[in-house]
């Protein structure tokens, strides 16, 4: 492997894995659960990237301002419960891989680069997701949103994959599809790719000035 790169961490959730459909049938089910309204995969999708809390948070703002509805903390302590139950029920019932997902991180495994995920996502629904795909095992490390005390777009999570695996930040490339991808990376030193296709607040991803900007994940090949 000649390649300045030595490890290659990637976000989950718009960016191996298509999970809107199954987020959004998990947060309008416990949104249901109070009696407040549901909300279509295109705005669920406006409120995916900074993890669930942010998510039922921003799930629950618009519920109230749709309904004039508001709950006490202990209801919202509930509903966000409820949400994870529902997800952790239906993590992979509809969500699917991207295209050339797979086929590219085992090129990549088979490179000899290192793997990582690096995901906001409840760390308990990391490794599911993962496995139902059949892709936990090419990734040497999966980090959650519970797995460090900082997310992105904190660069935390990219320094602790520096140090686990004794490298520099020039040697680590994140892919990502939001700006919470690129902020992470770049606070980090590390070089970035932004992907058209994912969850990115419905703001082109190519305005976060990523280092690569590609509409097909297999593109990753090409610079590595």
């Amino acid at each position: 492997m000649r390649s300045q790169f030595k490890l290659i961490g990637f976000d989950l959730d718009g960016t191996l894995v298509n999970s809107l459909p199954d987020l959004a049938l998990s947060v309008n089910s416990a949104l249901a659960d109070f009696g407040l309204p549901a909300a279509s995969e295109q705005l669920v999708l406006t409120w995916i990237g900074n993890g669930a809390d942010i998510l039922i948070s921003r799930a629950l703002d618009w519920a109230k301002a749709q309904s004039g509805k508001s709950l006490e903390p202990e209801d919202v302590a509930r509903l966000k419960e409820n949400f994870n139950r529902y997800y952790g029920e239906n993590l992979c019932n509809i969500s699917r891989l991207y295209p050339n997902v797979k086929e590219t991180l085992q090129q990549l495994k088979a490179q000899g680069f290192i793997l990582a995920v690096v995901t906001n996502k409840p760390t308990r629904h990391v490794l599911p997701v993962l496995q139902a795909f059949g892709i936990d095992g090419l990734f040497s490390e999966t980090l959650g949103g519970q797995s460090l005390p900082a997310i992105k777009p904190h660069p935390a999570p990219l320094y602790y994959l520096c140090g686990k695996f004794g490298l520099t930040p020039r040697q680590l490339l994140f892919v990502g599809d939001s700006r919470n991808d690129i902020i992470a990376a770049h606070s980090a030193g590390c070089a970035a790719v932004g992907l058209t296709y994912g969850y990115n607040y419905n703001i082109p991803i190519a305005e976060s000035a990523p280092d690569w900007v590609f509409d097909d994940f297999a593109d990753i090949l090409k610079i590595v």
